[in-house]
């Protein structure tokens, strides 16, 4: 179970968020032949998270048009009251990667094991070869032959290849009439390595990416206390947070959420639903004035605001607290 430990709050998280794995039984080998190989290379056994390759510099922000400039703070912005990053465990969070498709491409880099919800071994995936995945009337079909109703890849600590991105954690496959979706269970610092590097540039300045790092906790723990179905908490696009993968993680959003672990932002004893938006203008329109400007969080920390004065502008009379599980 989770907590959020400040100053006496307790907040319960009274689901249970990822199911304990258990051991599998031998894989079976797969009948269906012949498996597709993957669309695009396997990785060759890099972490995306190391310090890029030269043909791969992470993406620079263009330069702030006029309509997108900020309203700054004339006088140093209240700064929120620090506290220290978590060093347990964190909570896992449902993310739907693809949702009403009616064919998705699975593969991963190791030998693994395909179940069913009962941990029943259905079929396996060989490394580097890919597996097409549809559904008729609710059952999900793995090339061609029907399987379950609903399928589990748990890749030991690899990677896993869905559509047209690779994913860390667990996928969940379901079959929805005669569409898949597919849902992928993580860390939720480990996603949010992905959602920072997704929703702002990298190479912003480290006290900017910092406060998007809390902020976007905070917004996904709200979900998952009130999740959007009960196959997953949220979804991976603007609706929710954008979420690619291993695509956008980068050294610096890893650094930023490992600064940040486990800190969210919470009002009256609960866990703030975090807005933010892009410039002023869109939170003004779309949010009321409630929420964070990115572009103002940029240009506050290029001017040398820390992360806790970035916060305490966009979220007046928040506090921040700290996850902890039980």
């Amino acid at each position: 179970m989770a907590t959020i430990a400040s100053a006496g709050l307790g907040i319960w998280l009274l689901r249970n968020l990822s199911p304990t794995p258990v051991a599998l039984s031998e894989p079976i080998p797969d009948p269906i032949k012949p498996q597709r190989p993957l669309p695009r290379p396997i990785l060759d056994g890099r972490d995306p998270l190391l310090a890029p390759l030269p043909s791969q510099t992470p993406p620079s922000a263009p330069p702030v048009s006029t309509s997108a400039k900020t309203i700054l703070p004339t006088v140093p912005p209240l700064a929120l009251k620090p506290v220290p990053p978590s060093q347990g465990p964190a909570p896992q969070v449902r993310v739907a990667i693809a949702r009403n498709q009616h064919s998705l491409t699975i593969g991963t880099t190791v030998v693994t094991a395909v179940t069913n919800d009962q941990q029943q071994v259905m079929t396996q995936l060989a490394p580097s070869q890919g597996a097409v995945v549809t559904a008729r009337e609710g059952v999900l079909l793995w090339n061609g032959q029907p399987l379950a109703l609903s399928l589990w890849i748990r890749p030991s600590n690899q990677l896993i290849f869905v559509g047209e991105k690779w994913y860390r954690g667990v996928v969940r496959l379901i079959a929805q009439g005669n569409t898949v979706t597919a849902v992928n269970q993580v860390d939720l610092e480990q996603y949010l390595v992905s959602v920072v590097g997704s929703e702002v540039y990298p190479d912003w300045p480290m006290e900017t990416l910092k406060a998007q790092a809390i902020a976007a906790r905070s917004y996904a723990l709200a979900q998952m206390f009130q999740p959007a179905s009960r196959f997953f908490d949220l979804g991976n696009d603007e609706r929710w947070q954008v979420y690619r993968g291993i695509e956008t993680e980068w050294n610096t959003t890893q650094a930023a959420v490992q600064a940040t672990r486990g800190i969210v932002l919470t009002k009256s004893g609960r866990i703030m639903v975090s807005m933010y938006a892009a410039t002023d203008n869109i939170v003004r329109e779309v949010f009321g004035g409630r929420g964070m400007s990115q572009t103002g969080a940029y240009e506050l920390g290029r001017r040398g605001y820390n992360h806790l004065q970035i916060l305490g502008t966009y979220y007046p009379g928040a506090g921040l607290s700290q996850i902890r599980l039980n």
